[in-house]
């Protein structure tokens, strides 16, 4: 293996040493047995790679026959997460370990573990290769088989969430619909295009990329859409298929409704519709639909399952968990817009995923707040000043097991930021409560920022 510039990928940087080529194998590599000293290999590789800001190198396997073109491996840092490995299927597939490739050890499926102590889960991260977009071939389809999935009130404890499920929370996140700042409102770019823009960058192979798959227009012919899917050069490991991911409007018995300039367009799945967060019941809309469209047993091409999220609204549909959450979303907003119009910029962010929490003599903590805010102070001579986050806790139930659990996870989310609660509940006196909020946020932006 070996590092090269990616500028100039014909410039050798320099070659791994033995024991960080068995390390990058063992901890990359699927089923493969880590060692204890591997992940501080990997991670000085891949800090060599991409310095935090842009990927300066990629990393070339050589396990294929002398002469041919490698298989490569470049870096990626989210907005939050460590660095990882990406496999650049462009390049070739492997023919070593990383044939059956995982960003990190942690990332293999395992037991339910709601058990584990506060923080130490498993974590839910991002789809960390392009190819997980699709599915396998001949494993089957993870669903219900009838209709939604059985709600709960706001106090039930969350659950696993579903394949498709990850898989929209990772295109949500990389389009930045998880995010508002009042500077890309501004921009000019939306994050339409900024998911158009993530999907034509995710290659499954030398010709394929994600952009082939991924569909926004509900109102698509699914039997012309699968046509041009089989005319397209596919990895042998994966069926074919394609994605459709949209806002819509409604969801009536377990079908999708969104109302388009070509009339009333239906996105009916005829595996079901499973429901993210704590909206099992469907009936807060609008929502993120994540549809799957492929072909059944007799050829014919079908919405075969889909996944929803509630969405705060049509136009800026930050994906939410609850109604609560979007009570308190509704303040946030008020509250972001209020503070700009006294010099501070504010951009908050829903996380869909796990944040971690490194701890100075220990392993990482995980956990993944209601919503956080980020801001800087503002100085006099108008550069960035000192960042400073929020960590925002939509309070929805009262039973001693519910605010038991809370308390344990808002400890590691204290070492994030400053923690502030936000009670909803269905009374009278909410009104009163989200002033309260809403002043108490406020007041705490403006003396971070020095205001």
């Amino acid at each position: 293996m070996r590092l090269v510039d990616r500028s100039r990928p014909d410039r050798v940087k320099r070659q791994l040493s033995p024991e960080e080529e068995a390390a990058v194998r063992r901890f990359c590599g699927a089923g493969q047995h880590v060692h204890a000293a591997d992940a501080e290999l990997v991670a000085a590789v891949l800090e060599e790679m991409h310095d935090g800001r842009q990927v300066r190198q990629w990393l070339e396997c050589d396990c294929r026959d002398a002469g041919s073109a490698q298989p490569r491996l470049t870096a990626r840092v989210r907005e939050e997460g460590p660095r990882h490995f990406v496999r650049m299927h462009a390049y070739g597939e492997h023919r070593c370990a990383l044939a059956s490739f995982r960003a990190a050890p942690d990332d293999e499926p395992g037991t339910d573990d709601d058990d584990a102590p506060p923080g130490t889960h498993n974590p839910l991260k991002p789809i960390g290769d392009a190819l997980d977009f699709l599915d396998n071939r001949h494993d089957g389809v993870a669903g219900p088989r009838n209709g939604n999935t059985p709600g709960g009130g706001p106090g039930r404890k969350g659950r696993r969430l579903p394949r498709l499920g990850r898989i929209m929370y990772t295109l949500l996140d990389d389009a930045g619909f998880s995010s508002v700042c009042g500077d890309e409102l501004t921009s000019g770019q939306s994050s339409w295009d900024r998911l158009n823009a993530f999907a034509a960058g995710e290659a499954m192979n030398a010709s394929l990329t994600l952009a082939h798959v991924l569909n926004t227009k509900p109102w698509l012919d699914v039997s012309a859409k699968m046509t041009e899917i089989d005319a397209l050069p596919w990895p042998d490991s994966k069926e074919r298929s394609a994605l459709l991911l949209f806002v819509a409007d409604s969801i009536e018995d377990g079908v999708a409704v969104k109302q388009t300039r070509y009339g009333k367009r239906l996105v009916t799945p005829e595996k079901g519709m499973r429901a993210g967060g704590r909206d099992w019941e469907l009936t807060q809309p609008p929502y993120w639909v994540l549809a799957v469209i492929d072909r059944d047993r007799e050829g014919k091409a079908r919405f075969r399952e889909a996944f929803a999220q509630h969405a705060y609204s049509t136009k800026q549909p930050v994906p939410l968990d609850s109604r609560y959450e979007r009570r308190t979303l509704d303040c946030l907003l008020r509250v972001i817009e209020w503070v700009k119009s006294r010099g501070v910029d504010v951009t908050l962010t829903k996380p869909l995923f796990d944040r971690e929490v490194k701890q100075l003599d220990g392993p990482s903590l995980w956990c993944r707040p209601d919503f956080e805010l980020t801001f800087h102070s503002v100085t006099a001579t108008g550069d960035a000043g000192q960042l400073h986050r929020l960590v925002i806790e939509t309070m929805g139930a009262d039973e001693p097991e519910y605010l038991e659990r809370k308390s344990r996870t808002h400890e590691i989310m204290k070492q994030r930021g400053i923690l502030i609660e936000h009670r909803v509940s269905d009374d009278t006196g909410q009104g009163e409560r989200d002033d309260a909020f809403f002043r108490r946020v406020g007041a705490k932006i403006l003396d971070l920022a020095g205001l």
